[in-house]
């Protein structure tokens, strides 16, 4: 008896041991700026072009990448076009890319369609767009910063998002962003 409660008590010990805390957080150190996420996510490098590019690999599906340069996307929703059915049929349309709907009523919101939501933050001290899916898995999530800093009149700006991610994913890319901080060098 003595033999199994030892045996029991070592294979508890060994499943807690082996057992990640799911709420153990890291920072991550990409010169430029830092971030503090969950520990399992993984930097991944990548090369640009005219700017600092890379990506976070957070779990076997879903991946952020980051741009920090001149050219960074603001990560605005593209405008929606709505169009009837009879239009679509009058006119050689795209339909992968339009909202079809059979009669546009006077007081039609095409909001109704977007697929994410904007909020504004500081982060940093820097006024920052913060994007997220209105459905989670369907939608861009991520955070714009449209000034980190300024030579001449080049403005350096800074993204991170990705889409369509896990509903915890989303929820730890919008955590982490709240802990940006920014080094200029």
């Amino acid at each position: 008896m003595n033999f199994l409660k030892i045996a029991q008590v070592i294979i508890l010990m060994m499943l807690f041991i082996g057992c990640e805390d799911p709420h153990r957080r890291k920072k991550m150190d990409f010169g430029l700026f830092t971030l503090d996420v969950p520990y399992k996510w993984q930097q991944v490098k990548k090369n640009g072009i005219d700017s600092y590019v890379g990506a976070i690999a957070v779990d076997k599906s879903d991946t952020l990448y980051f741009d920090l340069g001149m050219y960074s996307n603001n990560l605005t929703e593209h405008n929606i076009e709505i169009i009837t059915r009879q239009m679509m049929e009058e006119s050689a349309t795209d339909s992968m890319k339009d909202i079809i709907v059979k009669d546009i009523p006077l007081d039609f919101d095409a909001d109704r369609f977007r697929k994410q939501n904007v909020s504004w933050d500081t982060i940093h001290n820097r006024h920052a767009k913060i994007v997220f899916a209105r459905i989670s898995g369907n939608g861009l999530t991520g955070v714009y910063i449209d000034s980190l800093w300024q030579r001449g009149s080049s403005k350096t700006r800074f993204n991170l998002a990705a889409a369509d991610l896990k509903v915890q994913n989303e929820k730890d890319l919008l955590n982490a962003v709240k802990t940006l901080r920014f080094y200029k060098k």
